[in-house]
């Protein structure tokens, strides 16, 4: 697992699209924040909940093609004939989408919080509501990756990777919109309302769609709902991906 991990990483460095996803995430938020300061307005969290919205398409084009090349370069033929085994190559790419999210995902917190730092705004919420929120949204990130790892690690071809990865991402944000709108009272009622409200909230772009509005308490289920949906996508991800015929 340590050689794959090793081998994984030291690709991700040189990888251009994860530099660029990470270049473009500075940029929006950094863009948001700018256009914010200059009409006067102290809602920084407001460019960093916007620009968190488009996490999970980037990460979608980005991983996407870093996992489809494993396949059209043969890496993954590769690892098997040397030994590796199924399981360890498909949890070193998952390990290795977590780094990478995690790595994007600190550039764009780090950027919305240094615009903080120099704007001397004041903040309402103590640390333990901020860890808490950017640990949340931190395992939605996650739960992208667990999404795209399972949809690249089961198909074979780099270009059928990247347009279901994308389609993916574009499809939960619709669809969150959608429960969202839903779940808004007067609207439905009773049980109809809660389905949208937890599908809405399931979904990782509902979660960061949320993140900043919600209480304490209510940001420890969303998390719970992040862990349920990576543990199961990724073990069922481990399950089919052993019974695939690698041609």
């Amino acid at each position: 697992m340590y050689k794959l991990l090793s081998a994984n990483l030291s690709r991700l460095w040189i990888t251009k699209a994860f530099w660029i996803t990470i270049f473009i995430m500075v940029s929006i938020v950094s863009m948001l924040c700018s256009l914010l300061i200059s009409q006067g307005s102290t809602y920084l969290h407001i460019a960093l909940f916007l620009s968190l919205q488009v996490i999970g398409i980037l990460t979608s084009i980005f991983f996407s093609s870093y996992l489809g090349t494993e396949y059209s370069d043969g890496t993954i033929r590769n690892k098997l004939i040397v030994g590796h085994k199924r399981n360890s190559i498909y949890l070193a790419n998952f390990i290795t989408g977590v780094i990478a999210i995690t790595a994007i995902y600190l550039a764009w917190a780090l950027t919305g919080g240094l615009f903080g730092l120099l704007t001397n705004i004041s903040i309402n919420s103590n640390v333990t509501e901020i860890i808490l929120i950017g640990v949340t949204g931190w395992f939605s990130c996650i739960t992208y990756i667990a999404i795209f790892s399972f949809v690249g690690m089961l198909s074979s071809s780099k270009s059928r990777t990247s347009i279901i990865s994308i389609l993916t991402a574009f499809i939960l944000l619709f669809v969150g919109l959608l429960c969202y709108s839903l779940s808004r009272p007067g609207m439905f009622t009773g049980i109809s309302r809660e389905v949208f409200l937890f599908l809405f909230e399931f979904n990782p772009f509902g979660q960061t769609f949320q993140i900043i509005s919600l209480g304490t308490n209510e940001l420890w289920h969303l998390i719970i709902y992040s862990l349920i949906l990576t543990v199961i996508l990724t073990s069922l991800g481990l399950y089919i991906f052993r019974k695939k015929d690698l041609k």
